[in-house]
């Protein structure tokens, strides 16, 4: 009964908070402002990425003119942040093509992306020029554009997720052609990589069963206990004087003592 109580009290108190949009709509409203305070590149971002978030959610599908106002006010933040952006110059004007690709605008939006890469190749530009090109049937420019990308990114997962969208927007036949954008070092990693991760979910894998079997077999001990603990305590109330009452009562306090034990002994192999 508790149980349920809570539960319903989860669900009355999920109820009773923001929806997904409404967290969507606050986000660009504290964007917004924070924007307003202190236009620098990293407010610009999150004022564009906010609204492109709510545009992808399908927040704007009723009221295409808050989007055209919502877009303008962030095209406007992302130049006024430019002033002053430095190194991070490139990835604004990266993020004025998402907005002009939010808005139907796609010429501007590829000009955008392009002249944001030959600033500097960068993450945001990169991935939707990869699209963009390999939609086109243009491999050419997809690998001279994966090439430049890859070498930016930060992170093995990034490179990886990079590889696999490249690979895909090749449109090649075959995987040699899918990889022929890639330096020989970079296959070299690439095939290390992968082959490091698919051991290591093999090795976790190996070990997840292991521990199966462990736990099974302390699960088979701890019933055979359970039933010694039974045996025991049939054989205690067996010796008992006829209407003993007391004598039975203690029988009980055995077996559930040593029942006690059991369990105790099983959560200690389990580490529990």
């Amino acid at each position: 009964m508790r149980g349920t109580a809570l539960a319903l009290g989860l669900v009355l108190a999920a109820a009773c908070g923001p929806s997904a949009q409404q967290l969507r709509t606050q986000h660009i409203q504290r964007a917004r402002v924070a924007a307003q305070e202190r236009p620098g590149p990293r407010q610009a971002v999150d004022l564009a990425d906010a609204i492109h978030n709510a545009f992808r959610a399908g927040d704007y599908k009723q009221n295409p003119q808050a989007l055209q106002s919502d877009v303008t006010l962030a095209l406007q933040t992302l130049d006024r942040a430019a002033v002053t952006a430095g190194l991070d110059g490139p990835t604004l004007v990266a993020w004025k093509g998402l907005l002009f690709m939010d808005t139907q605008r796609y010429k501007e939006g590829l000009a955008a992306f392009e002249e944001s890469f030959a600033m500097g190749p960068n993450k945001v530009a990169g991935r939707n020029l990869i699209v963009i090109y390999g939609a086109a049937n243009r491999p050419q420019d997809v690998g001279a554009t994966c090439s430049a990308t890859v070498e930016v990114l930060r992170t093995d997962d990034e490179k990886l997720d990079l590889i696999a969208m490249c690979r895909q927007n090749m449109n090649a036949a075959s995987p040699e052609g899918e990889m022929a954008w890639m330096s020989p070092q970079l296959v070299a990693w690439y095939q290390g990589e992968n082959a490091r991760r698919m051991q290591a979910q093999l090795d976790a894998q190996a070990a997840a069963a292991e521990r199966q079997r462990y736990e099974n077999r302390v699960v088979r001990q701890t019933e055979q206990c359970a039933a010694r603990c039974k045996e025991k305590g049939l054989v205690c109330q067996n010796d008992c004087p006829r209407g003993d009452q007391a004598c039975d009562n203690r029988c009980v306090e055995i077996n559930h003592a040593c029942l006690d034990r059991c369990e105790s002994r099983a959560y200690e192999k389990l580490d529990q």
